[in-house]
């Protein structure tokens, strides 16, 4: 299977998961599998903290800066290049406090 994302339309999502602003969204659902998507979120807008129940994620960042933030009110640098991982059961939260889109291609795989 193959997914062409330059065919897939962005969806604005104002105030994802009760984060600031809007994300850009392409989101493609696989059947057996759950979402894969690409989100670009730009400067001063947020996906809020939430928790992954039914699924995990694993991100890898494309372009632009971000933290990721926890519910005990800690935080990590996203940058190019790195992969963020969050599983079942846990809770973040991405934030783009910079200059700069934050852009980034994700995998959330159904627990089944």
């Amino acid at each position: 299977m193959i997914l062409d994302f330059n065919n897939i339309e962005a969806v604005k999502k104002e105030h994802l998961k009760d984060g600031d602003g809007y994300v850009m969204n392409k989101r493609e659902d696989v059947e057996g599998l759950g979402g894969i998507i690409i989100n670009c979120i730009p400067p001063g807008s947020s996906i809020g903290i939430h928790k992954h129940t039914e699924d995990y994620e694993v991100c890898y960042v494309i372009s632009g800066k971000a933290y990721e933030k926890y519910p005990d009110g800690s935080k990590a640098l996203l940058e190019p290049g790195m992969v963020t991982y969050c599983p079942t059961g846990e809770s973040h939260g991405l934030f783009n406090e910079f200059d700069e889109d934050f852009v980034f291609f994700g995998i959330l795989p159904l627990n089944k």
